[in-house]
């Protein structure tokens, strides 16, 4: 079947058709009753028998939608097909003077969503394949020993559209889309015409590798080694019953639940891995004050360093230990991110990396000749106070925190500094 010798059939896998109908109920597609196979005929090495087994007229979903914030990225078609085989080379595909082709995986069931065009930016792109991803890892249909392609078509006004193949994460995909609207923009200004093509994302560019085809030149047929498939409303309610708790239906739990705000719960929900972490976290920890650390904080290091929760080893015991330090003013807000930063490359006992890197809170006597310091070196400003300028204290505070390298906690010093007698 892999190299498609004279005589091999396809069979077809069930668990591919159930998990594509999961998947289209909770992308709210419709699910016909009756979908059959096509034949997409192409010639390309990857496919020795030079055509895939695909679904083109009669797909086994159609016409739903995924919900990001306040817009609805439409689907247009969900399709079971074949995988081909995957073709590598030695080098750069420029130097490289002959290509393998790896049949292993040909023929392996993959499940194609298609959307409609109406994604305006990149940044709209990220929030729906991160939203995707999500819902399938919380459907049991995805993990990191899957492969995910993501295929981008990105077009200017009205000009023909580039599609740009094959790209194997979020951050390719949002590089590729924002070098290829940049790239289209110089072809415009420099008075050419843009031609519909295939190209290739390459580390931070894209490539031509073809003229785009259309899709009459695949002269789909019907294949006559698959039946069709036909689902009753028996087979489909048994796995609508099935289905799990989804990203949306989470964030609307953890917003009624916990009473956290509805931005922050679909900041957490945004990956199962981290929304499964804010659940284990919230067991010891008050659940808006945890929310806010993970929905903002730890999203904004994670964004920062450009890597995902996913991707990261810290442990909820960890961060609990964390939030602690910081519940019992052993650290100061400042010093926890400075920490956090750490924490999250590098993870491993909280107070102990936090002694290590001397973040620990100055105790009261040691802040209180830090206080006398900051208020002898700026006499100007305390007399300012005196007369009644009270908008100097913030300028003693961060003085005091500046002298402290962020040991110092900005409520306290206030309210040691207040206690001071000189300043009356």
């Amino acid at each position: 079947v892999c190299l498609g010798m004279p005589g091999s059939k396809p069979v077809l896998n069930k668990k591919a058709v159930d998990f594509s109908v999961m998947l289209a109920l909770a992308l709210n597609c419709k699910v016909p009753k009756i979908s059959r196979f096509d034949r997409k005929t192409y010639f390309y090495p990857d496919l020795p028998k030079n055509y895939q087994i695909t679904q083109y007229n009669f797909p086994i979903a159609q016409k739903g939608y995924l919900q990001i914030l306040n817009k609805k990225i439409q689907i247009r078609r969900i399709q079971i097909e074949e995988d081909p085989g995957a073709i590598t080379y030695p080098y750069h595909i420029d130097v490289s003077k002959y290509s393998l082709i790896d049949y292993n995986r040909s023929g392996f069931p993959l499940c194609e969503v298609v959307t409609e065009p109406d994604f305006s930016s990149s940044k709209e792109v990220k929030k729906f394949l991160k939203m995707f991803i999500s819902m399938i890892k919380h459907l049991g249909i995805y993990s990191s020993n899957n492969s995910f392609r993501v295929d981008t078509n990105v077009s200017i006004g009205r000009n023909p559209r580039v599609e740009i193949k094959n790209i194997g994460s979020i951050k390719d995909v949002v590089s590729a889309i924002e070098y290829e609207i940049y790239r289209q923009k110089f072809v415009l200004e420099s008075g050419k015409k843009i031609t519909q093509q295939t190209r290739r994302f390459a580390g931070s560019t894209t490539e031509a590798m073809r003229e785009k085809e259309t899709e009459e030149e695949y002269g789909h047929i019907i294949d006559p080694d698959l039946p069709p498939i036909v689902l009753t409303a028996l087979h489909i309610n048994q796995i609508k019953k099935k289905l799990p708790e989804l990203p949306y239906q989470r964030a609307k739990r953890m917003f009624n639940q916990y009473k956290i705000n509805k931005h922050q719960a679909l900041a957490i929900v945004s990956e199962k891995e981290l929304a499964d972490f804010y659940e284990k976290v919230v067991k010891h920890i008050e659940p808006k004050f945890a929310a806010g650390w993970i929905s903002t904080q730890l999203l904004k290091v994670l964004n920062y360093n450009n890597i995902y929760f996913s991707e990261i080893n810290l442990t909820s015991q960890q961060f609990i230990s964390f939030l602690k330090l910081i519940q019992a003013k052993e650290i100061s807000d400042r010093a926890a991110d400075l920490l956090l930063r750490e924490l999250v490359l590098k993870p491993q006992n909280p107070k102990k990396l936090a002694e290590k890197l001397n973040l620990l809170n100055l105790t009261e006597d040691e802040l209180s000749k830090l206080i006398n310091i900051v208020l002898k070196k700026n006499k100007d400003s305390v007399d300012q106070y005196k007369k009644g300028k009270t908008k100097v204290l913030a300028f003693l505070i961060g003085q005091v925190i500046r002298e402290s390298k962020g040991r110092a906690d900005a409520k306290i010093v206030k309210e040691l500094i207040m206690k001071k007698s000189f300043l009356y």
